[in-house]
C-alpha cells in the first residue's frame, strides 16, 4: 500500500535530510528565502504529440510552460525533461527555445526515439541511454528507466542502451559521492514509496536496488516523473520529487513545472503552474 504524505509531513522529513529543502507558496524570482546560486526547471511529461480534445496541442502547452517558467523571473540555468516526450516534435522546437534542455527517454519513447534523442543532444548521452553532467560542484544524473510501451520501469533491458551496463555505471558514479556538494539524480518511471511493487512503478527488485544505494551514498534528492500527479516522499531518506505533467495531470491537479533553487547548503523546490 502507497504511503502517502501530506506537504507538511514531506517537508518535516526531507528537511531532516536537506537543509533548505521548502516549497515557497508563490512562484517566482522573490519566493525563495534567499538567494540562490543557481536555479534549474524540471519539466515532466510533455507528451508533445498527444493533443487532448478542447486543450492548447501538447506542443503549445511546452511553449507555455516555458514561457511561464520565463515570467517568473527565476531565470533557470537549465531544465531537466524527465521522459515522455515525443522528440520527433522537440526537434523542430530546439531552434526557438533558449532554456538548455536534459532530456532522458520515458515509457512512450521507442527505440527510433531513443537514437534521436541520442543524436539531438550528444553532449549528454554519448552511446548510451543514460548519462551525467556536472554544474559547479553538483553533479546530475539521468537514469533510464523506462523501456518502450510498459508502465513498470527497469534498469536493464534489450531496450536500453547499452543493456546491461547501467547499474554498474551508477553505482560506481555514486560512489564518488564525496567528490560532490550535490547530487541530483532524475529519471521518468519512478521506484514507489518503500519499494513497493505496482504498475507505474520501477520493478520491486530494482527499486530495492536502487533505495539500498541512495540510503548508502546520500543523494541530494531525486526527480521523477510518469505518474502525472505529485507524489512526494521519502526514498531511502532522501526526498524524492514526483513531478506533475506540463501537459495532463490525473486527480484535477494543475499542470506546470519544479523549480529549484540551489544553496550551498541545500535547495528549496516550487511548482509553477502554467496558468496563474
Amino acid at each position: 500500500m502507497e504511503t502517502r504524505l501530506s506537504r507538511r509531513e514531506f517537508l518535516r522529513i526531507a528537511g531532516a535530510g536537506a537543509a533548505g529543502l521548502a516549497f515557497a507558496a508563490s512562484a517566482g524570482a522573490d519566493a525563495w528565502s534567499r538567494a540562490p546560486e543557481y536555479v534549474f526547471a524540471v519539466i515532466a511529461d510533455p507528451h508533445l504529440r498527444e493533443d487532448r480534445e478542447g486543450e492548447p496541442t501538447g506542443v503549445d502547452k511546452f511553449r507555455a510552460v516555458l514561457a511561464r517558467l520565463d515570467a517568473t523571473g527565476a531565470d533557470p540555468e537549465f531544465a531537466l525533461v524527465p521522459g515522455d516526450i515525443h522528440p520527433e516534435k522537440l526537434e523542430p522546437l530546439l531552434p526557438e527555445i533558449a532554456l538548455p534542455l536534459h532530456a532522458i527517454a520515458g515509457n512512450h519513447e521507442t527505440v527510433a526515439h531513443r537514437a534521436q534523442l541520442r543524436a539531438m543532444f550528444p553532449a549528454d548521452f554519448g552511446e548510451r541511454d543514460f548519462y551525467a553532467f556536472e554544474r559547479g560542484d553538483d553533479l546530475f544524473i539521468a537514469l533510464c528507466t523506462a523501456i518502450p510501451g510498459d508502465h513498470v520501469g527497469h534498469f536493464q533491458s534489450q531496450f536500453i542502451t547499452p543493456h546491461l551496463e547501467q547499474l554498474t555505471w551508477l553505482q560506481e558514479l555514486l560512489s564518488r559521492r564525496g567528490e560532490f556538494r550535490h547530487v541530483f539524480v532524475y529519471g521518468h518511471v519512478p521506484p514507489g514509496p518503500g519499494a513497493v511493487a505496482g504498475t507505474m512503478f520501477l520493478a520491486r527488485n530494482d527499486a530495492l536496488w536502487l533505495e539500498a544505494l541512495v540510503r548508502r551514498t546520500g543523494p541530494t534528492a531525486l526527480f521523477f516523473g510518469h505518474r502525472h500527479v505529485q507524489a512526494d516522499f521519502q526514498f531511502g531518506g532522501a526526498p524524492l520529487f514526483g513531478v506533475r505533467s506540463c501537459n495532463w495531470n490525473s486527480r484535477g491537479q494543475p499542470i506546470g513545472a519544479l523549480l529549484v533553487a540551489v544553496f550551498t547548503d541545500g535547495f528549496e523546490a516550487q511548482f509553477v503552474p502554467t496558468e496563474e
